[in-house]
């Protein structure tokens, strides 16, 4: 049935058989097949972009991003590959991280963490074929509040783009600790991508559940000086619309040093 769907789709809108070749057989660059949308995981390819240009832009020639929420690993590999594509291309360093628990997903702490849609050992990680497949990217494996400490405690690049599905309320909450980083551990604006935002049938998100909670209590709790702000990003690259790119936020850090330097285009 999937199948059938998929081949009308593309026999009424030729754009559909044309991306997929495209994603298919590599065709072109990484940047024009991100314009394509014709990437997996397209929305790491442009989160890890918009944190080069940032960085460039501050005359900064290293710049961090993280996935929080790593499951299988197959997202991590992808912003490996990205990460140096692109870094390449621009002439940055980027330093690439993975948070999980390798486990699998804790046990749900409340209601908050949606235990209707997962259960504790969900996603659970081959630790020893994620690391033997991963060249340059760090696996930060345990409780993410005990792994986040040491991470900003290493004195890591500035952090540019982050990638948040850990799936639950409370495990999100932890990893907004980040935002608590000095001001040289996060550029002035990070782009943050929210996997588990929008609703499917079972899911059912709203603003008092999961991320959206977690993203509205950070905001009512934050200080004047940052907040999370919903953005939809309007660019000529990007050809064709896709559904992850109303799952971006902006975490501004307004008292940043660097907030207020200009940035041409």
């Amino acid at each position: 049935m999937t199948s059938s769907v998929g081949i009308i789709r593309a026999v009424v809108q030729p754009h559909v058989l044309v991306r997929g070749l495209i994603r298919t057989l590599s065709l072109g660059s990484l940047e024009f097949r991100l314009g394509m949308q014709a990437l997996e995981k397209a929305q790491y390819a442009f989160g890890i972009k918009q944190a080069i240009y940032l960085a460039a832009r501050l005359n900064r020639t290293r710049v961090a991003v993280l996935e929080f929420g790593v499951g299988t690993g197959g997202g991590l590999l992808l912003m490996e590959r990205y990460a140096a594509e692109l870094g390449r291309a621009y002439g940055v360093t980027v330093d690439v991280y993975g948070f999980d628990f390798g486990s699998g997903l804790p046990a749900p702490a409340d209601y908050r963490d949606l235990p209707y849609a997962w259960k504790s050992g969900d996603y659970a990680m081959n630790v020893a074929e994620v690391r033997r497949q991963l060249k340059t990217a760090r696996l930060l494996l345990g409780d993410v509040g005990e792994t986040l400490p040491q991470f900003i405690d290493s004195n890591p690049a500035p952090v540019g783009f982050i990638s948040f599905d850990l799936d639950y309320y409370s495990s999100t909450v932890s990893a907004f600790r980040i935002f608590d980083s000095p001001a040289e551990i996060l550029l002035p604006r990070v782009l943050c991508y929210f996997d588990d935002v929008g609703s499917d049938c079972r899911q059912l998100h709203c603003d008092y559940v999961g991320e959206l909670l977690a993203i509205s209590e950070f905001n009512r709790r934050a200080e004047d000086c940052h907040r999370l702000c919903h953005t939809w990003i309007n660019t000529p690259h990007i050809k064709f619309p896709a559904p992850w790119q109303h799952q971006l936020w902006v975490y501004h850090r307004f008292s940043h040093p660097l907030y207020n330097s200009y940035i041409p285009a």
